[in-house]
């Protein structure tokens, strides 16, 4: 575990190890993580209170589709993933669906619609820059949109901003998990353009392999109309 808060570059090779560790589970992966998750509940109240008929929801580090799957069908989701095979299962799960393979790293298309309701929860254990992220979801929100992200908060670590620890030595070895404290998670939503409406420090998932309780920073946050 170390701190670090230098910026954070494009690494396609640890893309493709993320890449292949999902692959290699999709077609299991709900069965098992639900044993292992706690934030299920709390995107599903986020989703009961913001999704309206025929509105646009992006998931982020969609993996399977399990967290948007059961929307309404009048219900637009769009799904982003770095695994082709988690891909394809979200897509069998809800045909009508939108599933591209996309690194949050990077902007989003231009040509794409812009979302009403964003979920970024479970995945930005690998967003080596917070900001930079939050600033393409901004960027792919329509004004008044609502997001719920899910940041690794790590208050064991002393040092400020960003720190990592190892993901996995078994599955992904020399791969981070990257951990922001709760002042460089405000100043990259602040920096994003985006409005902060909740933070709660909660329970995400259990490591089983190194045996602790992942934790989140949990934001609700909206982008303000022009003028707001």
């Amino acid at each position: 575990m170390h701190g670090d808060s230098g910026p954070a570059g494009a690494q396609p090779e640890e893309n493709e190890a993320i890449e292949l560790y999902y692959d290699d589970f999709a077609p299991h992966y709900v069965p098992g993580w639900r044993s292992l998750e706690h934030y299920g509940p709390l995107v599903a109240d986020f989703l009961l209170r913001t999704v309206t008929p025929e509105c646009r929801v992006l998931d982020v580090g969609c993996g399977p589709g399990h967290l948007t799957r059961n929307l309404a069908p009048d219900v637009s989701v769009t799904g982003i993933d770095l695994s082709p095979r988690m891909l394809e299962v979200a897509s069998a799960a809800r045909p009508g669906g939108r599933y591209e393979q996309h690194d949050f790293h990077d902007p989003l298309p231009g040509s794409w619609e812009r979302f009403d309701v964003v979920v970024a929860v479970g995945c930005l254990e690998f967003c080596r820059d917070l900001t930079a992220t939050l600033r393409n979801l901004a960027a792919a929100c329509a004004p008044g949109a609502r997001l719920l992200v899910g940041v690794v908060e790590d208050r064991a670590v002393r040092a400020p901003g960003r720190s990592r620890r190892a993901f996995s030595d078994d599955g992904l070895p020399g791969v981070d998990m990257h951990c922001y404290d709760a002042t460089a998670q405000l100043d990259a939503v602040t920096a994003a353009g985006l409005s902060p409406w909740s933070y709660r420090f909660v329970p995400a998932w259990r490591h089983d392999e190194y045996s602790y309780v992942v934790q989140y920073g949990l934001w609700e946050l909206r982008k303000d109309p022009p003028g707001q």
